[in-house]
């Protein structure tokens, strides 16, 4: 029996993963885990002063701004022609600039605020973006993104009603 060599070797899938890979999704929703631990925090007392929970989650918050918006600068690097790449460059710093204001410029519930209006418009801007250039990422990426935003969101919004309702 003969031994496929490289050249006649055919790819086991030439079409990207539909489903969501386990090697994104775990560590993604690990990323969950410090919203979500933060945010019970606001709720059941777990040591940690609630204010201090707010300014830590608002700060993690940040660093997941910081990393959404990098995303953008490196599909920029390898994008079609097609996608707005200049735009893609200038926005890629724009969420961690709303994240840094929220750390330093703003009381514990105006940034939360911010932080969840970052979240909710960088998917925002995902979808356009991958309405406008499909092929720019596999659509399992965008799902991955939307489970995640709405973990993220949630948990934020569970911080700031518990600053109101304490």
């Amino acid at each position: 029996m003969d031994t496929p060599t490289l050249a006649t070797r055919q790819p086991a899938s030439t079409q990207p993963p539909t489903r969501i890979p386990m090697g994104a999704l775990l560590p993604g929703l690990l990323g969950l885990v410090p919203f979500w631990g933060l945010a019970l925090a606001t709720v059941v007392d777990f040591g940690i002063a609630s204010v201090g929970a707010v300014l830590a989650l608002v700060m993690y918050g940040a660093v997941i701004l910081t990393f959404v918006g990098a995303l953008w600068w490196g599909m920029a690097v390898n994008a079609p022609a097609s996608a707005p790449r200049q735009l893609m460059f200038v926005w890629s710093v724009i969420p961690a600039l709303i994240g840094w204001f929220a750390m330093i410029g703003a009381a514990p519930d105006v940034g939360l605020r911010m932080v969840i209006a970052g979240l909710v418009l960088q998917w925002l801007l995902d979808s356009m973006l991958m309405r406008k250039v499909p092929d720019l990422f596999p659509r399992w990426v965008f799902r991955l993104r939307a489970i995640l935003t709405s973990g993220a969101v949630a948990a934020l919004g569970l911080a700031w009603w518990q600053l109101f309702n304490a």
